[in-house]
């Protein structure tokens, strides 16, 4: 909509995973995006894009927010993608999980709600289903977390939304577990790591008996779907939560083995009895595809050829390499001195900051 492409749309965590994915799309779409990264991970994923002129960066922990006085000007939406993502990152340091992942989150909002942002666009996760069974499941089924990682996305969710009003949209989309070539690639995501494995000369791995489900979606379409997010009028998306992914994609992960393993002829698969992942559940994504006329347009097989391309074409080089692993990159970081705790991050601050 012409509205929004007005503002700017900041996107926390632009250079990850999925940020790397989504911010070259809003650039095409004619979006001036400004970037806020602490760039753990590094700025290359970027690259390509940092001559356009409606790109800005900026290199911050979103904890630190209120270093950046203008912050919010002329920025219609927010899409927060920042913070620990996934669940052995997570584990790591669990205070620092907290802060994160739910206390700078809350300052974020608040302060976006209280310098007139228009939009807030939470990235939660499916996690937060947890050990469900093999029972479709809904926006409005229950949640049980089994992580720190998936119970913080919970307890953001049940904060941000009663922000939203009438002139503050918060809209939470539940991702199932992403997967496909990105930039900003990851080694550590199940669809990925397979085909890692396979490319390598490896056995792919299935863990236990492999009967829990999971949900996936492309990181294409995650990036599609929050666009969509942007796009749709304020009075369709606020106050909402979606679950999102692909509706033929919910497997149980001993079929998802077997289909990666036959798009790698010379492959193996090789069943390991412990499985210390307990999570299981089936999603139901017609919500937000009925509401927001949403349709995944990706399956496994793009994910497998993109890849392929990407390991023959050297652009992967040492698939090994710590750089693709969340946990390794956070175990090096939390070896090194952290930024000073932030008053930002405090929800005493965020109290304050609202004259209240």
């Amino acid at each position: 909509m012409e509205f929004e492409k007005k503002g700017t749309i900041i996107v926390t965590g632009g250079a990850g995973y999925l940020g790397s994915v989504l911010v070259p799309l809003l650039l095409e779409a004619g979006y001036r995006v400004h970037v806020i990264d602490i760039f753990y991970f590094g700025k290359n994923s970027l690259e390509k894009h940092l001559s356009n002129p409606n790109l800005t960066i900026t290199e911050l922990d979103v904890a630190h927010h209120e270093n950046v006085p203008n912050l919010f000007k002329g920025v219609n939406a927010v899409v927060h993608l920042s913070g620990m993502s996934n669940d052995p990152s997570g584990d790591l340091d669990p205070n620092l999980t907290i802060q994160t992942n739910f206390l700078a989150t809350m300052s974020l909002a608040r302060r976006a709600k209280a310098e007139g942002v228009k939009k807030f666009i939470f990235i939660s996760s499916c996690s937060v289903y947890g050990a469900s069974g093999s029972n479709f499941l809904d926006e409005q089924s229950q949640v049980g977390p089994v992580t720190l990682y998936a119970l913080s996305k919970l307890q953001c969710e049940n904060e941000l939304l009663p922000l939203a009003d009438s002139n503050f949209s918060v809209t939470t989309l539940r991702f199932a577990t992403l997967f496909g070539y990105s930039s900003r690639m990851r080694f550590d995501l199940a669809v990925n790591v397979m085909a890692k494995r396979a490319l390598q000369g490896k056995s792919i791995l299935l863990f236990g008996d492999g009967m829990q489900y999971r949900p996936f979606l492309h990181v294409k379409d995650a990036s599609r779907a929050i666009m969509k997010v942007i796009a749709e009028d304020s009075s369709i998306v606020n106050k909402q939560v979606f679950n999102v992914g692909n509706s033929k994609l919910n497997f149980m992960i001993k079929d998802l083995v077997p289909l990666i393993s036959s798009y790698f002829p010379n492959s193996r698969i090789e069943k390991v009895e412990e499985n210390k992942d307990n999570r299981s559940y089936m999603v139901s994504f017609r919500k937000f595809e009925k509401i927001c006329d949403f349709n995944a347009l990706y399956g496994i097989e793009d994910a497998l050829k993109e890849i392929k391309e990407a390991f023959e074409s050297g652009k992967l080089g040492d698939m090994d390499d710590m750089k693709y692993y969340n946990l390794e990159v956070m175990k090096k970081v939390l070896k090194e001195p952290l930024v000073e705790y932030s008053v930002a991050t405090s929800p005493r601050w965020a109290i304050d900051y609202n004259g209240k």
